[in-house]
């Protein structure tokens, strides 16, 4: 295990309500693929701060990563329902409603986060690939390019 999880793990161990410990754990554990873990401690963070956004936010993004869509989309729907304006959960909530087959619902939520954020390249990459699916390839082809030219700004 890396260091990093080792020391806070260790932090946890003293202050078992750490919560800054507990989320930065989670954020670890999902950038190492080991999302079961990251389910775990953003619970925990959830357990001791119902409003946490990011905390919502992500382990909506670990069930998505573990093949729950659904599961993804309730508690990234939470996170939007405490921060309208979050960008990135609009994007995550997209993929999770693209897993699904709901093609409406996710470009109505990429839309969303490139009304919010007219430079999220990913937004548009997302979005790119959800009108491909949709069958609307000059609409795809627009947004695909538009991802390139702010990836590479």
């Amino acid at each position: 295990m890396p260091e990093s999880i080792v020391n806070l793990s260790d932090l946890i161990k003293k202050d078992p309500s750490n919560l800054d410990a507990i989320f930065r754990r989670g954020n670890l554990y999902s950038n190492l693929s080991l999302y079961e873990e990251a389910k775990t401690d953003f619970s925990k963070v959830l357990e001791i701060e119902p409003q946490h956004v990011f905390a919502h936010n992500n382990r909506g993004m670990a069930h998505l990563c573990t093949g729950h869509p659904e599961e993804a989309i309730i508690d990234i729907t939470q996170a939007l329902e405490l921060d309208p304006d979050y960008v990135h959960a609009y994007i995550n909530r997209g993929l999770a409603y693209t897993d699904l087959g709901h093609l409406e619902d996710a470009h109505r939520d990429l839309s969303k986060a490139i009304s919010l954020d007219p430079t999220s390249w990913s937004a548009y990459r997302h979005r790119s690939i959800v009108a491909s699916l949709q069958g609307n390839h000059s609409s795809s082809y627009r947004d695909f390019l538009k991802a390139r030219e702010l990836q590479s700004d």
